[in-house]
């Protein structure tokens, strides 16, 4: 992976074999970044997205092992448990032309892969609720009070 700073935003640009999640999440640590907003595009080797089945609160994984366009990439990086995390969502153009999408799980580059991350002033937790089976952001403002 190699990037480039524009103030406190970064390009980064990941390399045939990275692992996208796992190579944003050590950069990210490093610099000490609390939270961010992420987008990109590129294209992978494989990748690992999930459909999140509200009913069992249980994410629900599908491996892609095919060459595919990563059309879009979105979501978020916050703290959980103090270490970064992100919330990735991708939408997959398959060669057929036909797509697939979901939250993002892990997605390895070929022969890359391109992110803006745009880092926010401050940070923002994230906290396990089992009402809904996952960890929500933690705000601490609501529209009312």
């Amino acid at each position: 992976m190699i990037f480039q700073t524009f103030g406190e935003r970064l390009q980064v640009r990941l390399e045939s074999g990275d692992a996208v999640v796992a190579s944003l999440t050590e950069l990210l640590e490093r610099r000490g970044i609390g939270f961010a907003v992420l987008s990109g595009l590129g294209a992978l080797r494989q990748a690992r997205i999930a459909y999140l089945n509200v009913e069992s609160h249980e994410y629900e994984a599908h491996d892609y092992e095919e060459q595919v366009e990563l059309v879009s990439l979105i979501g978020n990086a916050t703290l959980r448990d103090g270490r970064p995390f992100l919330h990735l969502h991708a939408a997959l153009g398959r060669r057929d032309m036909s797509t697939v999408g979901g939250h993002v799980e892990e997605l390895i580059a070929n022969p890359t892969v391109e992110v803006w991350v745009q880092p926010e002033a401050g940070s923002v937790r994230r906290v396990f609720d089992a009402s809904v089976g996952m960890a929500l952001m933690d705000l601490p403002e609501r529209l009312g009070d």
